[in-house]
């Protein structure tokens, strides 16, 4: 009889322990209801076509969060191709406003159908910017000879044709042409380290960024950065030199109110550099 007694006891228990849960279920039930049709969306709205009745905002961001990639489309800007001359228009993209869609939809009317707020991206360049610069500010030409050294001078002058400075913006040398090894197509010739005359991948590379250096001074632009030769070179009067290694870059700013360019050309053993704007 006590055992009986017992397991009446234990079951009693368990019982008002279930009805506790439940009960304690069936409040917060009725809590987040209320929560919800207090706090959350109104009845009836929808994001295109998906319902967001009694979302409470962190649910509501969550969801515009998690749909803005459908929605993004990256920029790109309008390219000037530096071998054929090519232009390649502009792409304009887009984003979605996360918080505005969400204050948005947290203070829709009921019954009404919402789409996301689109918020436009534009590129940096478009091809206008390439169409209005009509002006050459400033230009210089070396001479220089064939083999190893002319294809590498060829090379590197061919990286920076069509090049495109911001206002502001800094130009680096060794960025724009670097890496100069066999990999990226340059060839063994000659290079001036230490004052000596040693076989080096990009030997030549340097009469490009001197014949640059000068056309840079004629166009007026801010000399950042700039190295003379350990000795003498043959391409221009001496103090008019600018080399590059690895460790040595040649840099100018453009300090205009507008956007500028170097175009380049290397044919009939002529280098010519020009700064356009």
């Amino acid at each position: 009889m006590k055992r009986i007694h017992l397991l009446s006891i234990k079951g009693t228990t368990i019982s008002l322990i279930m009805m506790l849960i439940m009960t304690g279920c069936l409040a917060f039930s009725i809590g987040d209801n209320y929560r919800r049709m207090k706090y959350g969306v109104a009845r009836g709205v929808y994001l295109n076509d998906t319902p967001m009745e009694k979302k409470l905002e962190p649910e509501v961001y969550d969801y515009v969060f998690s749909i803005g990639r459908d929605y993004f489309v990256r920029p790109r800007n309008a390219y000037l191709d530096p071998f054929t001359g090519q232009m390649l228009p502009e792409i304009y993209g887009q984003k979605v406003d996360v918080e505005a869609t969400v204050e948005m939809i947290m203070k829709a009317k009921p019954y009404t159908t919402h789409y996301p707020v689109i918020v436009p991206l534009d590129p940096e360049i478009t091809l206008d910017i390439y169409r209005n610069i009509r002006t050459r500010k400033g230009s210089f030409m070396t001479g220089f000879g064939g083999g190893n050294r002319g294809h590498n001078i060829m090379l590197a002058a061919s990286s920076l044709n069509n090049y495109l400075l911001a206002p502001g913006e800094v130009f680096s040398f060794n960025k724009a042409t670097m890496p100069r090894d066999a990999e990226h197509g340059y060839k063994m010739a000659p290079i001036i380290v230490g004052g000596s005359v040693i076989p080096g991948y990009g030997g030549g590379v340097c009469q490009v960024s001197t014949t640059l250096y000068n056309a840079v001074k004629r166009a007026g632009l801010e000399v950042v950065e700039r190295f003379p030769h350990s000795r003498p070179v043959g391409y221009v009067p001496k103090g008019m030199d600018a080399t590059v290694s690895d460790y040595l870059d040649f840099k100018f700013r453009n300090n205009k109110d507008r956007f500028i360019m170097i175009k380049t050309s290397a044919y009939g053993y002529r280098l010519v550099i020009e700064i356009w704007e």
